[in-house]
Formats: C-alpha cells, structure tokens, sequence
C-alpha cells in the first residue's frame, strides 16, 4: 500500500509541473501575440507610418548609424523621417555616402523608427543593381553571381567592373565591341585567331569559352558582336569567376523570365508553349530588353511574340504582341 501511494504522489507531480510549464509556455505566446497585433493596428491608424511586410522604395544617401542588432545604418527621407536600414546580403558599408535607391520590407519598428531588410540596390550612376549578393550591371549586359560566396563584390571603375575579394581587387573585366577594335570584322575573327595560335582555353559552367589573351588576360564571347576582357586575373581565380560570370543575352532571359514570357506572350485563344532558334535581342538605353520569338503554342501552330521588359523595375514588361 505505501508503495502504490508512493507511485501515485510522483504520476501527481509529474502532471503538475507539465501543466505548470504549458501554461508558462502558452502565456509567453499569448503575450507575444497580442503585443504584435497591438503593434500592427496601433502603426497602421497613425499617419505617417509603413504596414509591417510593406515593400517600400526609397532614394537617397545612406549613413552609418550602428544601433545592432536592431539596424546598422540609415536613410533621412525627403520628408525627413528616419528609415533604419540593415541586410544579411549586401554590405551596406560600401554605400555610405552614395546616392542609391533600395527597395525593402518593413520587418518591425525600434520605437517609433520603422527597419527595413534591404532586398535590393540599385547605384545609378554605375548602371548596378544588386539582389541577394548578385551583381546586374545594366550598360555591361553582366551578371555577377556571388550568392555562394559572401567575400566577393564587384563596382563600377571607369570602364571596368571590378571584382573584389574582402575589398580587394582580384580581377577588372572590360566589355568591348568587336567591330570597334577591328574595323568590319566581328568577334569570330578573335576567336578563329586564338584557335590559329592554340591559345589555352577551356569552357566553362555555364557553357562559355574562355581564350587566353596573354599573361594575366583571359577574353570570352557572346555570339558575333561582344566580348569580355579579363584583365589582371591568376589562372585559378578565372576558373572560379567564369562560373559566377553570366551574359545577360537572349538564352539568359529566355531561362530566367521564361514563367514571365509565357504569361504575356498569349490570347484568349493560345499560348506561348515553346521557343525555336530564331530570335532576336535587343537592348535599348536605358533598362529596356525587347526579344523577338518564334515557337509554338500547345497545339504546335506557330507564333511570335515581341516582349520588351523594364529591367531596372524588377523586369516588369512593359509591351507584348502576340501573334
């Protein structure tokens, strides 16, 4: 008999302190809630403040104004309301002083002074805008990937975009014209000369041949018309930036925007279902992409369509005629 009560004085405490720290725990959340609805209905009734999760945009110069972990620097806007600004992906540090537009989310408020995560930075006088470590630098028709590898950045110097490992320089690419160093003659001159002279080269990840120039210099093409000059670069380094290098051309539209083409490109009556090999590209200044395509709708009759996108405005498409 002591035994069994024993038993059943323990099971008793046991269920008493489970309960006890459910209760704990369902208090701590309870208190969580309400403080955030509170919050959330309290900013949207007063004049002036931003919706929580609300992508806002802003332009301006940005200042370092370290109050972590809450954020690392800000912005005064035009109607002199302060904007905390912080991100996991850009390094804010270069930007001080510049003037840049940015587009973020607001993640909660410090007091009254709402914080945005920065997704994206957009430098205009470079032409460069900037998402999750990813470099699109617009005139260049360049793309710099460097989301797997938070050392790296690039900018604009000159007429060169430099790419730096913990801010140091470790290569400058140049984008020429062909037919510019050349008279009359495009890029499959360079390349037939290259092979003429058994250039070292090799191909890269994403299917570009690089051609060693000289020492120090690597070159690779885009079709006929461009190319892209690395300059000061070691043989190790360019076979890791060739895999983070991208052509903003017609094959990386067509694979990045291609849930955007098949959208626009369609009527009430059919739909853009796949794209053949004649198609155009177009750039036009400023941040304007056109392609022209031709393909098949899911009935195999053919079509074209000419979509033409903002690519300064998150490739927003600004025309589309489908036939």
């Amino acid at each position: 008999m002591v035994i069994r009560n024993l038993k059943q004085k323990k099971i008793l405490n046991t269920k008493v302190v489970f309960w006890f720290v459910a209760l704990c725990i369902g208090t701590y959340f309870l208190i969580k809630l309400v403080s955030w609805v509170s919050q959330r209905f309290s900013q949207n009734g007063s004049e002036g403040m931003y919706t929580l999760w609300a992508t806002l945009t802003f332009s301006g110069r940005i200042v370092a104004d370290n109050n972590f972990p809450n954020y690392t620097h800000s912005l005064i806007t035009k109607e002199w309301k302060k904007i905390g600004l912080k991100s996991s992906s850009i390094n804010l540090n270069a930007y001080v002083g510049k003037k840049i537009e940015f587009i973020g989310r607001v993640k909660k408020y410090f007091k009254v002074t709402p914080i945005l995560e920065l997704d994206t930075l957009k430098i205009p006088d470079q032409w460069l805008i900037i998402n999750a470590n990813k470099y699109f630098f617009v005139k260049e028709l360049m793309y710099l990937d460097f989301s797997t590898q938070p050392q790296l950045s690039a900018s604009k110097s000159w007429n060169d975009v430099q790419v730096l490992f913990n801010d140091k320089p470790v290569v400058a690419i140049e984008r020429f014209v062909c037919s510019k160093i050349l008279k009359a003659r495009d890029c499959t001159y360079l390349v037939a000369d290259y092979i003429k002279n058994n250039k070292d080269n090799f191909e890269s990840y994403r299917a570009y041949t690089f051609y060693k120039h000289g020492t120090g210099f690597w070159t690779t093409f885009d079709n006929n018309q461009f190319g892209f000059l690395f300059k000061n670069v070691s043989d190790e380094m360019i076979l890791d930036i060739s895999n983070m290098f991208r052509i903003v051309n017609r094959d990386f539209v067509v694979e990045k925007k291609m849930d955007l083409i098949q959208s626009n490109c369609q009527n009430k009556f059919s739909q853009l279902h796949s794209i053949d090999s004649e198609w155009t590209f177009t750039y036009h200044d400023p941040y304007t992409i056109s392609l022209g395509l031709q393909g098949i709708d899911k009935k195999s009759n053919p079509v074209t369509c000419r979509i033409t996108f903002d690519v300064r405005n998150n490739w927003m498409v600004t025309d589309a005629q489908f036939n």
